[in-house]
């Protein structure tokens, strides 16, 4: 009877022991799958967060940097990323104890935010920061003031520029219409052309702004789609011939291959080469404006658009993509150019994935050189800016 006993307490224990054991390996599989989880939304979440335009910092309890986005990196003048399981100090990390100091904004149960004058590696700065208290640390949000200032800047002038060059050519038709009852009938032709091309400046002037405003408007998105180039290519060359014509230009296109097709928006295509070969054919006096497309290794697509004009001043290269901006006033004047169509250009390849490079030398002409990524899921490095040779 003792030995029976003994056995169904043995069997007890033996099954309360595997239970204990299975339930231990349960939770252990379960913690395991939870810090699996835990890491992949670290993951995700880091790799949200180097699109941020603003800084931010993960920082642990002992001001140990965990994190750094590259805005945050960029903001505070640090090239190397701290490494997985070997995070620097702050003070190491930014490279300056007083700009560590300035950083450190002590949190409790709720988010701090203060602005702080700093001298980085990247020289003097406003921040605003913003610090939350997380689970072993805080997070460090860096937003750079000045920055915000320059584009609030760049509004007040694009309006004010706007302005301008809109009262221009409506103070030219008011003025003209003005005149023309004053003046014998064989006079009047004449003032009506003057009108004329003034409301075709001020139409061609109001279309740009709308291309931009559509180019620069976050809610608006490419719409791609597989698109013959050759097609996109003879619609530019068809617009755009009758003037060169009447210039004495020789405008010309190659497509290579001739069935070219990519997936890309064909009308925001169409747009960035029309506003090339339109400047091409301002700028050009004699000569000719080539227009070249074609293939390289890595990239979906080549476009350029050559002429024999004028050419750019270096001096002047880094600003023509710039809003309004003209390098020679007079001629955009006589040309009737609104100093929109190449900021409208950067614009819409940034959105396309795409990128712009120019070679230029006064007196000899332009080469605008056009790249379009494979596909537009995958933006080339650097989308949307431009590079002078």
């Amino acid at each position: 009877m003792e030995v029976a006993l003994l056995a169904a307490g043995a069997a007890l224990l033996g099954a309360g022991a595997g239970g204990i054991l299975l339930r231990a390996r349960r939770r252990r599989r379960a913690l395991e799958a939870r810090a699996e989880f835990l890491e992949v939304g670290l993951r995700q979440l880091q790799r949200a967060a180097e699109y941020l335009h603003e800084g931010l910092l993960l920082l642990s309890a002992e001001d140990r940097v965990v994190y750094a986005n590259p805005a945050a990196m960029d903001l505070l003048g640090v090239k190397n990323a701290p490494e997985p399981g070997a995070e620097p100090r702050l003070e190491y990390f930014v490279g300056s104890d007083d700009l560590a100091a300035r950083l450190r904004v002590e949190t409790a149960e709720q988010s701090v935010r203060r602005v702080v004058e700093v001298e980085g590696r990247s020289g003097e700065q406003v921040l605003e920061v913003t610090a939350a208290p997380v689970p072993g640390g805080r997070l460090v949000l860096l937003r750079d003031l000045r920055a915000l200032e320059a584009v609030d800047r760049k509004r007040r002038d694009f309006v004010a520029n706007a302005s301008h060059e809109l009262q221009t050519p409506i103070a030219a038709i008011i003025g003209l219409l003005d005149l023309i009852e004053t003046l014998p009938e064989a006079e009047r032709g004449r003032l009506l052309e003057r009108a004329r091309r003034n409301a075709e400046a001020l139409s061609s002037l109001t279309r740009d702004l709308l291309g931009l405003a559509r180019a620069e408007d976050p809610e608006w998105r490419p719409a791609p789609k597989p698109t013959r180039l050759q097609e996109v290519v003879a619609r530019v060359v068809d617009v755009h011939a009758p003037r060169a014509q009447h210039k004495g230009l020789v405008l010309q296109s190659q497509v290579e291959p001739p069935e070219l097709e990519l997936v890309v928006d064909p009308m925001a295509l169409q747009t960035v080469l029309g506003n090339l070969v339109d400047n091409a054919v301002n700028y050009t006096e004699s000569g000719i404006v080539q227009v070249s497309v074609g293939t390289e290794a890595g990239l979906g697509a080549v476009l350029e658009v050559a002429d024999t004009g004028h050419g750019i001043a270096p001096e002047v290269q880094p600003r023509i993509f710039e809003r309004f901006f003209r390098g020679d006033p007079a001629r955009s004047r006589e040309t009737g150019g609104t100093g929109l169509g190449l900021s409208i250009v950067r614009n819409l390849l940034r959105r396309m994935g795409g990128r712009i490079a120019l070679a230029s030398r006064p007196g000899v002409g332009s080469r605008f050189r056009v790249e379009l990524p494979e596909s537009p899921a995958r933006p080339l490095p650097g989308a949307g800016q431009a590079e002078f040779k």
